[in-house]
């Protein structure tokens, strides 16, 4: 039996596309997250459903679907750094980090149930003594470190700036309490936004169902969330259809199905080697077609 290499596979030939690749690479992020697999497309589903229900164009629809299957690029870089600081399973901590909000009592109980349960009680006393003391800086340096490498490898993918900055932006707030910035309100770039958004729905939803991904999202509405997100996700949420593809074993293709046609991308050609120079592409958008923008004028996804 041949196997595909690096020399030997042709994309053009296999009728690959690049939301079939990106969304590929994206059920390996969701294991360096600590999250059930399919996470990033769910995600992808759930805002892209909001992006067109705020009334994005099309470029912008293109570059958000790309900003949810990619969100978690960076997240692998403080892996090392977390077994480190709290002594434990890194994806353990992620994947249950995603759960706590800016209660003091979550934050609390988490360090608590997270922090060197296998270590000696000194060396966890220590550790624990050091995370209430600089949590704060701790918490900065994690998440810049994956935001940040996240947006570097976006760039070297050679995916627009745009992309790259909602990657980055990713754990910013609406009020201004987040990181690695602390930007507020729209300062935040609205992919990034709807990133968050998205992300908090579906580790709810999926652990605990729709209902309580909606009262999680209305109670954080105006501290993490754009409040006009919130609401556009409330809209979307009334459809049934919403939620039975979101659950379903068919979401892989509906999202590669919602990649926006307009701008849908085809192979032009792939270099293999970590040598490219700065202006080589390896994708190119497709001219839009009266029937891809007709298809893109719809307010929401089919």
């Amino acid at each position: 039996m041949l196997l595909a290499t690096p020399a030997t596979f042709n994309p053009i030939a296999a009728g690959l596309k690049l939301s079939e690749l990106i969304g590929s690479l994206s059920h390996a992020l969701d294991i360096t997250e600590g999250q059930p697999e399919g996470h990033c497309v769910r995600c992808c589903w759930i805002g892209m459903h909001i992006g067109r229900e705020i009334g994005l164009d099309e470029h912008q629809l293109w570059e958000l679907y790309y900003t949810l299957l990619l969100k978690d690029l960076g997240c692998s870089s403080n892996a090392a750094r977390i077994c480190e600081l709290y002594l434990t399973d890194d994806l353990q901590f992620k994947r249950d980090f995603k759960r706590v909000g800016d209660s003091l009592p979550q934050v609390v109980r988490f360090v608590l149930q997270h922090t060197g349960l296998k270590a000696g009680l000194a060396e966890r006393f220590h550790s624990v003594l050091h995370i209430f003391r600089d949590g704060r800086d701790i918490a900065t340096e994690l998440i810049q470190t994956r935001c940040q490498r996240g947006a570097e490898i976006a760039r070297l993918l050679r995916f627009s700036e745009g992309i790259a900055e909602g990657i980055y932006s990713l754990d910013e707030h609406w009020n201004g309490q987040g990181k690695p910035a602390g930007l507020a309100g729209e300062a935040i770039p609205v992919y990034a936004r709807i990133a968050l958004l998205s992300q908090v729905i579906d580790v709810f939803q999926t652990a605990d169902g729709s209902q309580a991904a909606l009262t999680e999202v209305r109670v954080r509405s105006g501290q993490w969330f754009d409040p006009s997100q919130v609401a556009a996700f409330e809209r979307v949420a009334r459809s049934d259809e919403f939620w039975a593809t979101l659950s379903s074993s068919g979401i892989d293709q509906a999202v590669f199905a919602l990649e926006p046609g307009a701008m849908k991308c085809r192979w032009t050609r792939i270099i293999w080697t970590t040598s490219r120079p700065p202006s080589a592409r390896w994708w190119t958008p497709r001219a839009p077609t009266p029937a891809a923008t007709a298809r893109g004028s719809r307010s929401t996804p089919t």
